[in-house]
């Protein structure tokens, strides 16, 4: 039997997740030994709160990090090519740091990063750079 169920991302808000809120709430309300725990950087958690009966609010202060955004200036033909030269470009021209892309799914994410890979095989005495994909399906090791 659960005593915990975690909702996290409870922002990124659909039809089925609106669903599964209700019928969490009417389950909470049968059990009162079952904790509800919804999570979120960015939702409204009074209105949470609320339709969860006035259910405490736990802020955690997060960390932030200083950014600092690139932008192509005009549209690009291949937005999966023009990831990898803005990318390649960034690591060549600016301070070490990280990138972070995001692509539209899985095939672009790997294709990114062995097209980021190659391109810095072919350029004499670039910085080393690890690539790391990150999405839904990798394998955990």
């Amino acid at each position: 039997m659960y005593s915990a169920v975690v909702m996290d991302e409870a922002h990124e808000r659909s039809l089925n997740t609106d669903v599964l809120f209700g019928i969490l709430k009417k389950v909470a309300q049968k059990r009162r030994d079952i904790k509800l725990i919804i999570t979120s950087a960015t939702m409204n958690a009074e209105k949470f709160s609320v339709f969860f009966g006035n259910a405490p609010i736990f802020t955690i202060p997060g960390r932030t990090f200083p950014v600092q955004k690139f932008f192509e200036k005009g549209p690009v033909e291949d937005y999966v090519d023009g990831a990898v030269k803005k990318a390649v470009a960034i690591h060549l021209q600016q301070p070490p740091g990280d990138i972070l892309i995001f692509m539209t799914g899985q095939e672009d994410i790997e294709t990114t990063c062995i097209l980021i890979e190659e391109k810095l095989k072919t350029l004499e005495n670039a910085p080393k750079m690890l690539i790391l994909p990150i999405y839904s399906q990798l394998r955990s090791e």
